[in-house]
């Protein structure tokens, strides 16, 4: 493995960039790093908790691109190098003194929060050393820090920020918490039983072990699976582990590594996590087995697509390498006694299957619904299912159970719903998703031709309801409207319990005002500055909701 790192960094440049920040390097967050629907594409870096830290340009280059929006990295800068990568800075308070009015005059020319704007290259050059921002929480931050990344700039891959020389303290090894063998051929058992089965992990140091399980009992084709997380020093925080190896009798069937990949790929990580345990359990486990339409990048010398097949009855030996970036090492032997091939069984299919196959375009027809997916959409060939359930209270159609929300989905597909009650105004009709928990999720939609269609990627329960009640305004602190000489900001809370806020537009004196809006947490913010004049100023803001519901809140602020 330490081979395999030093052939990877001998590409990266390890003194040309310096860290973005002042303090030692603690990590909340890995390259690669497993989280909901994609791959982490950065380093988080801690930032003690809080706001307001100086972020520093790491090589000299120019403002490439500045992003600003309520969700994802927040307000972001993208600085583009002379030796070909871009440094990416994200969930930032603010930009620097020279950056931010740049930024501010954009806000206003463009009428809008959100920003997504390339300067010219030499508009906004910056040098090595040079604070070009603050850290913050901004977007869809959990918490203060800085996610910071390095990307190639021809073809904006990121690449994982450690090979670049960054310094960061990692004695600890990763740990190794479940094991699972999953049966891979029609008739196959793993102890006897036609379902993957679960092993605790338990052990210490380099040296791991199945917890009170000496020997898998396995009949036919199999693959495996492994749950795994990586600490660094002086961190509690449980990170994503650098590469994931499997040895069969000594000799290596599958390997990844998390030294770079493309944005394009980073939903394939679906595929690559048992996700009926993640939906059920909430727990990823890495798999061997990669699906037919799975097109990561990140595997290395897998063989036979990750699915075990042994050659004769006997005792095996197999083991998971599992290591961290400064390559500190976990290992799981465990023993297979193989039992010969599987017997397959007779399995009743349903009359009138529907097969939807992931080369092909997939429709699916039943009263009152259509289901139309892409080629692509899927990881694997499926037999699809459908039901109906009673209607939910509130709801404007019954349950349409859309297959299985244990079974990925990769690409947006269309649902067309023909509700079971008909309101007098349909445009205000959207599709909400029901999870396991009974909660509604917006799906959106659109009423067309007398059915509501609507774009979504997961399978589940989905019905019709309906939004006729406007976002609501809640304001913060300007109860009186008198703004005095300390006071910094104006705040106001928005929300839209239905289909969520679409737009808001904020006026002082009839000009439009620039108010930040943390959607995490509902509120907007204006920093009171020069637009707020001394005496009466007449603010307006309208909310307006995904399905053009209204609500129009008006207030006289008088600057002392």
């Amino acid at each position: 493995m330490m081979i395999a790192l030093a052939a990877a960094s001998q590409e990266y440049p390890a003194n040309y960039f310096r860290s973005p920040v002042d303090d030692r390097i603690l990590l909340s967050g890995t390259f690669g790093e497993l989280r909901s629907g994609h791959f982490h594409s950065g380093i988080d870096i801690k930032t003690g908790g809080v706001t307001g830290k100086n972020i520093y340009a790491v090589a000299d280059g120019y403002v490439s691109r500045i992003k600003v929006s309520a969700y994802g990295f927040g307000k972001t800068l993208y600085v583009t190098h002379p030796n070909g990568f871009v440094s990416v800075y994200a969930h930032l308070d603010r930009f620097n003194a020279r950056i931010s009015p740049y930024v501010r005059e954009k806000h206003y020319e463009n009428e809008s929060f959100e920003l997504d704007i390339f300067p010219d290259k030499g508009q906004l050059t910056v040098r090595k050393g040079e604070v070009i921002a603050l850290s913050g929480n901004s977007g869809g931050s959990n918490g203060p820090h800085l996610h910071y990344e390095l990307r190639l700039e021809a073809t904006q891959t990121p690449v994982n920020p450690l090979f670049f020389g960054l310094e960061v303290k990692d004695y600890i090894r990763p740990g190794i918490h479940w094991l699972k063998v999953i049966p891979a051929a029609n008739g196959a058992l793993v102890d006897g039983r036609p379902d993957a089965m679960v092993y605790s992990v338990e052990g210490w140091g380099e040296e791991h072990r199945l917890k009170g399980h000496d020997t898998v009992q396995v009949f036919g084709d199999f693959a495996v699976a492994v749950n795994t997380t990586d600490k660094l020093n002086d961190a509690a925080n449980k990170n994503g582990v650098y590469s994931v190896t499997l040895y069969v009798e000594g000799e290596k069937v599958y390997h990844h590594e998390m030294e770079k990949f493309d944005f394009v790929e980073t939903r394939y990580i679906n595929s690559l996590i048992d996700y009926a345990e993640y939906v059920e359990n909430s727990r990823r486990y890495m798999r061997s087995e990669i699906d037919p339409n799975n097109r990561l990048s990140i595997y290395r010398d897998v063989k036979n697509n990750g699915i075990i097949s042994l050659p004769a009855r006997g005792l095996y030996r197999l083991e998971y390498v599992v290591s961290d970036f400064g390559g500190n090492i976990s290992r799981l032997p465990f023993l297979v006694e193989y039992s010969g091939p599987a017997a397959p069984r007779n399995e009743k299919v349903p009359e009138g299957p529907v097969i939807f196959s992931i080369s092909e375009n997939n429709v699916f027809n039943a009263p009152n619904i259509e289901v139309a997916l892409p080629g692509g959409c899927l990881y694997r060939d499926i037999l699809f299912r459908y039901d109906i359930l009673p209607e939910p209270d509130g709801a404007y159609s019954r349950i349409h159970r859309i297959h299985d929300d244990h079974v990925p989905v990769h690409l947006y597909f269309d649902v067309t719903i023909v509700p079971d009650i008909l309101p007098a105004d349909p445009s205000k009709l959207l599709l909400k998703r029901i999870d396991r928990k009974g909660k509604t999720i917006p799906a959106g939609g659109e009423w067309v031709d007398g059915a509501l269609r609507a774009s979504i990627r997961s399978f589940g329960d989905y019905a019709v309801y309906i939004d006729t009640i406007p976002p609501e305004i809640i304001p913060q602190n300007i109860a009186s409207g008198v703004i005095g000489p300390g006071r910094e900001t104006v705040r106001i809370k928005i929300r839209d319990e239905d289909s969520g806020i679409k737009k808001y537009r904020a006026t002082l004196n009839g000009r439009w005002l620039l108010m930040d809006y943390d959607a995490k947490n509902d509120l907007l913010v204006y920093e009171i500055d020069e637009h707020l004049l001394k005496g009466d100023n007449l603010f307006r803001l309208e909310v307006t909701d995904n399905r053009d519901n209204l609500s129009v809140f008006e207030k006289t602020l008088k600057r002392e």
